[in-house]
């Protein structure tokens, strides 16, 4: 037992450090000056800060990713809300290639990114916001819809069968039953859809091109140009991008953890 806790205290130990050093390399990175390679710069200077605060356009990029997320997770979670609540209640002819759902999040998106462009630029679509958020709801869905399948099918049908015994009808059912029940899993289902659509950098770079547009991930990159890269400033810009998604995954921990493994034994 003893050799047991020691074996998985250094799995845990190994996995830790795999996981930190990139994240305070990049940290080191972005308080060091180009042409100071030792593990703990000297001096710290926080001049790559200063530049992406005073330049202004990392503001712009933030309100971006902001709009792009937050109109991702609108459009998508009750699709999924629907999607989910007939994969997890109902029975019809093809319910059994629902499995399939998890297949379609394996395509890579590149490979029918040109279809696409061409689809948003015939829609009048092209060089908007919402044509990113609408390719990030359409690429989220799919896994998304079956997270809440998992989450509906955990909440007995007793519950839902009282409610229409009680005058309830199948939509109010969803409504107030099913989804109050599920928002635990609805929460880790619209942070799964901020995470991926934050560091989603495809499909902005394709479907937009005003600089105005821009989101984070294209700001990040926007530090490697032709004649060099500025890894300080690049690494500066990632540091701040990453804390938007941490500190909601902090305030909503509880209810994600919730959410996920209720959603892991179906």
């Amino acid at each position: 037992m003893k050799a047991q806790k020691i074996f998985v205290g250094i799995g845990l130990a190994i996995v830790t450090l795999i996981v930190l050093i990139p994240i305070l390399w990049g940290l080191r990175t972005s308080v060091a000056e180009s042409y100071d390679l030792k593990i703990i710069p000297s001096p710290i200077t926080f001049k790559s800060y200063e530049y992406i605060f005073r330049e202004g356009r990392f503001a712009m990029n933030l309100k971006n990713s902001t709009i792009v997320s937050i109109g991702a997770v609108l459009l998508t979670v009750p699709i999924a809300l629907l999607a989910g609540y007939a994969l997890a209640r109902f029975d019809f002819p093809g319910k059994r290639l629902s499995f399939l759902l998890l297949v379609l999040p394996l395509l890579p998106a590149i490979a029918v990114l040109v279809p696409l462009i061409v689809y948003m630029r015939g829609i009048g679509l092209y060089n908007t916001l919402f044509a990113v958020i609408l390719a990030n709801s359409v690429f989220n869905l799919p896994f998304a819809t079956w997270m809440v399948r998992g989450f509906l099918l955990a909440i007995p049908k007793e519950i839902e069968e009282a409610a229409f015994l009680d005058g309830c009808g199948r939509m109010g059912t969803l409504f107030r039953i099913a989804a109050p029940l599920s928002a635990p899993g609805l929460i880790a289902v619209g942070i799964f859809i901020i995470i991926s659509t934050w560091n989603n950098y495809l499909f902005a770079f394709a479907f937009t091109t005003s600089p105005k547009l821009q989101v984070v991930p294209a700001a990040i990159l926007g530090f490697i140009v032709s004649w060099g890269t500025d890894y300080a400033g690049l690494n500066a810009t990632a540091t701040l991008a990453m804390f938007p998604p941490l500190i909601l995954f902090l305030l909503f921990q509880r209810w994600f953890i919730m959410g996920m493994l209720a959603g892991s034994g179906r």
